[in-house]
């Protein structure tokens, strides 16, 4: 079995982490998108803890992503794609993996800062990186919502990229990312 990403393919347990972590991307952002529509409060924190819970095991599983992205050769594009293509979708693969380890600390330094505890199913909460601080509050604020936002716009790209391999340049690459043999 193959444990590492290498020149020909993605390794099963790249393949398996991907799209983990892109089931816990859409529930991390489809429960950010409904908590605020919830009033029954009980509801809210039940919900708001398992966000955390999920936003805990992302930023646990990018951790390895973003070393096994970085430590491992990439495959070698499907097809004959323009340079800067390969360039682009590249670098944005590694800005996303980076960007999915940095933001949930991001939320763990704005929440120590402004004194509320991430508090998990269970009774279970993190610790507090720091204490409260307003300024520290506001600062790491303003740099998380410029990396959400950097983050957002480079997960379209990546689904932008996904979609023209598979219905403009009719290619194998969606195949290969669900484990299927491709030819390059």
């Amino acid at each position: 079995m193959q444990l590492r990403d290498n020149g020909l393919g993605y390794s099963p347990i790249t393949l398996v982490m991907h799209w983990i972590v892109a089931a816990l991307l859409l529930s991390i952002i489809g429960l950010g998108i409904a908590i605020p529509q919830i009033g029954d409060e009980a509801r809210r924190v039940d919900l708001e803890q398992l966000q955390n819970l999920l936003g805990t095991l992302l930023f646990l599983v990018s951790i390895y992503r973003l070393w096994a992205r970085v430590t491992s050769y990439q495959p070698l594009p499907v097809g004959t794609p323009h340079p800067i293509e390969v360039i682009v979708s590249r670098s944005v693969a590694v800005a996303m993996a980076l960007a999915m380890v940095l933001l949930p600390i991001a939320v763990w330094l704005y929440r120590s800062a402004a004194g509320v505890a991430i508090e998990l199913p269970g009774g279970f909460s993190i610790p507090a990186l720091i204490g409260p601080s307003q300024p520290v509050k506001d600062v790491v604020g303003i740099l998380f919502n410029i990396g959400a936002t950097a983050f957002l716009a480079g997960l379209g790209l990546h689904i932008f990229g996904a979609l023209k391999s598979h219905f403009v340049l009719k290619n194998d690459v969606l195949k290969r990312m669900f484990g299927k043999h491709v030819e390059l």
